[in-house]
């Protein structure tokens, strides 16, 4: 009886974990470099520090967020975070100056996003 008992938690088992695979595992880390660089370092600056050329000029209470820092105001998990980058920064009551990135497919968000977790430090 407890043979029979296994299979059917282990197929469970495995279906919620193929339900709940990681984002990341659609994404396409080269990719994702060359969309934040397009796309985000103007502001995020090519490491992701927050010190991009445009985030010069801004004043301080709406600085690009440091990506080095796991610390995030909204983008606590990776639903989020894509949440952010469709709608944008005003979009999910942060920053309006952070654009929306609505062309971005599936795909494309998940290499941006997979990305950006290899600049926290």
């Amino acid at each position: 009886m407890r043979t029979a008992l296994r299979f059917p938690l282990a197929i469970s088992g495995l279906a919620a974990m193929l339900i709940a695979a990681p984002f990341s595992a659609y994404a396409d880390l080269a990719k994702g470099k060359e969309l934040f660089s397009q796309r985000c370092s103007m502001c995020h600056g090519e490491s992701g520090a927050g010190d991009g050329p445009v985030a010069a000029s801004l004043p301080p209470d709406i600085k690009p967020r440091n990506l080095q820092l796991a610390e995030m105001k909204f983008a606590t998990d990776d639903a989020k975070l894509t949440q952010l980058l469709k709608n944008g920064g005003g979009g999910v009551g942060l920053n309006p100056l952070m654009p929306p990135q609505p062309d971005l497919n599936d795909a494309d968000l998940a290499s941006v996003i997979s990305f950006v977790h290899t600049l926290k430090k």
